[in-house]
């Protein structure tokens, strides 16, 4: 099977990790907790946010892979680009509100 193009495999055992190489985003194929559907999970972080994910019966190793394969890299926020430009509740220029979480 051809390497993953851009990402390095950091774990493999419980979990299954990837890291970006381009960008640092992280993608982790583990086991859920019993209350979900399925019963394993893989999920694409970038700064700590799932920006992807996808549920799985079985630890399809393969599936997860190819997924990976067939996704561009993830954006991540430009450091240039801060979000505080605008107070909370204030209004944008655009004249919608801005709501923080």
């Amino acid at each position: 099977m051809p390497p993953i193009t851009n990402w390095r495999r950091e774990s493999r055992s419980p979990t299954l990790a990837y890291r970006n190489t381009e960008t640092g985003a992280q993608a982790v194929l583990h086991r859920a907790p019993d209350s979900y559907r399925y019963k394993w999970r893989g999920l694409i972080l970038v700064d700590g946010y799932p920006v992807w994910s996808r549920g799985y019966e079985t630890k399809d190793a393969t599936s997860f892979r190819d997924e990976l394969r067939e996704r561009p890299a993830p954006d991540l926020n430009c450091p240039e680009c801060p979000n505080d430009d605008v107070p909370v509740g204030e209004k944008a220029t655009d004249g919608a509100k801005v709501q923080r979480w």
